[in-house]
């Protein structure tokens, strides 16, 4: 992840673990959750901190100035000179002879701190774009659209987005183009969209067991 990337997401040394994009996600499902109350039962047990009327009511922006900045933002440990040798499983410590080049031994702490980091991240993968195209596919087939006007529908959204965001937009012209081109068999596009609404509803009924996304394939 690029070092600009990451300084961003440390705010009054407080840093927050994931991109926001995964935390908006998996606001947008649990949203979508609570609108069908019929369908999928929350545990709010797993949202103790979340103030679920809240999020029923807020937009995620002004939900997360509000609350998910500190439910997700975790303190970080001052960075500091140490004469110790004690072991801990959530520190490394590194010897720098004050000799060598500053640039270089930072180049040399980030390489053994990046080592380290991935032994304990998650191997979780998150595909966002997927995620959302899974959860509009569901919110449009709740509106009782075919699902060929689902693909419609999802592909004007992401020419609009492309309009408004240009370079910006994950999707450019040329994927956007290839979503469901024309030649696209109509079975084919059928078996596509259903596919993103079931993959939906098994992240919805993750989510309302506080996972996300969980197991949906």
């Amino acid at each position: 992840m690029a070092r600009t990337d990451i300084l961003k997401r440390i705010k009054d040394d407080k840093v927050i673990d994931n991109r926001i994009q995964k935390y908006r996600l998996h606001y947008d499902y649990l949203k979508t959750c609570l609108d069908f109350p019929k369908e999928f039962k929350v545990d709010k047990s797993k949202y103790s901190n979340w103030k679920l009327e809240e999020v029923k009511k807020l937009k995620f922006n002004d939900w997360w100035k509000k609350i998910g900045s500190n439910i997700f933002g975790k303190q970080l440990d001052q960075v500091k000179e140490v004469k110790t040798t004690k072991k801990s499983n959530l520190s490394t410590f590194v010897e720098v002879p004050l000799d060598v080049p500053t640039e270089y031994a930072i180049e040399k702490i980030r390489k053994i701190l990046q080592e380290k980091q991935l032994k304990v991240k998650s191997t979780e993968r998150f595909r966002p774009l997927q995620l959302q195209l899974y959860l509009e596919s569901f919110i449009l087939k709740k509106k009782n659209l075919k699902l060929v006007k689902i693909a419609t529908e999802l592909k004007k959204k992401r020419l609009n987005i492309l309009k408004t965001h240009k370079n910006r937009a994950v999707m450019n012209r040329d994927k956007v183009d290839n979503m469901f081109p024309r030649s696209m068999r109509y079975e084919v596009i059928n078996r596509i969209i259903w596919r993103n609404h079931t993959n939906a509803k098994k992240i919805l009924l993750n989510v309302c067991k506080g996972e996300f996304p969980g197991k949906y394939s």
